[in-house]
């Protein structure tokens, strides 16, 4: 029997590693170029979703596609993974808004707001896929990115969204300015409702509880929300089901800790994959 056990996992192997990444340019707006990993299904059908991959601050976007190879196979799923250049998008988890201590930027000719629905319609025409939404994982700063996407774009064609381990969270206040906060960044109630009524998941790992780790946003309004990552994040959960049940309005989040995960994107992702793929 070993040898067949030995051919069956060379087989398996041999599936999961056919599914090829690739690269392309993203030049179809009017700002600096971004590079942009995929890879896609064998058979692209009516039924195939696009999910979505936002990188750390290492920016390692085709590492977190290649993460997500084995998570999706069998799956019918495109994964996309932009990956933002220091160089033109180095605040790109405040979606080119401000600094991480809130301070405007000059040039807000760079912003975010609708990138990810501009990459959508780009691979949508590019591949013939035809499914009308998409849904997006973030880890770290691509976590920051993702909820703060959620919250300044006017996309709706988001059906679901995972956040795992930012290092601190634009708070719902506003009294607070952005990025710890939406004063002044015009988040109307109807945008929180749709907000709200998405499939949401914050993700974070129970060991992701270090105040002194060298990656955690040490400003004072970013340690006003929690000493650690794990803290910050359910603070944020905590504060997002308050704001829900004080506004009446239907909440469909779920809050998870990961056990055994520090501010580690493999372990993450693989709950993030959980919820995001849990129907495909």
């Amino acid at each position: 029997m070993r040898p067949l056990i030995l051919v069956i996992l060379l087989l398996v192997h041999t599936n999961i590693a056919s599914r090829e990444v690739q690269s392309t340019i993203f030049a179809y707006w009017d700002k600096p170029d971004i590079e942009v990993f995929y890879s896609l299904p064998d058979i692209i059908d009516k039924n195939t979703k696009v999910v979505f991959l936002i990188h750390g601050g290492k920016r390692a976007a085709e590492q977190t596609i290649q993460t997500w190879l084995p998570l999706s196979s069998g799956r019918n799923v495109a994964l996309i993974a932009p990956k933002f250049s220091k160089e033109f998008y180095n605040e790109y988890a405040y979606l080119m808004k401000t600094n991480k201590n809130g301070k405007l930027l000059s040039d807000q000719s760079n912003d975010l707001d609708e990138s990810l629905g501009l990459l959508f319609d780009f691979f949508s025409i590019k591949f013939n896929l035809t499914n009308p939404s998409f849904r997006i994982y973030g880890h770290s700063g691509g976590s920051q990115f993702v909820h703060r996407y959620l919250l300044l774009s006017q996309e709706t064609r988001i059906d679901k969204a995972a956040m795992a381990n930012a290092g601190f969270y634009t708070f719902l206040n506003d009294r607070i300015g952005f990025p710890f906060g939406i004063k002044g960044m015009g988040v109307s109630e109807e945008r929180l409702r749709w907000v709200f009524s998405l499939k949401g998941a914050i993700l974070l790992g129970s060991q992701d509880s270090d105040s002194k780790h060298p990656g955690l946003p040490s400003m004072r309004k970013a340690r006003k929300q929690g000493k650690h990552r794990l803290e910050r994040g359910t603070n944020f959960f905590d504060d997002l089901v308050s704001i829900g049940s004080n506004k009446r309005m239907p909440f469909r989040w779920r809050y998870q800790v990961v056990a055994g995960v520090a501010h580690n994107n493999q372990g993450m992702s693989k709950a993030a994959a959980e919820f995001i793929l849990e129907d495909l």
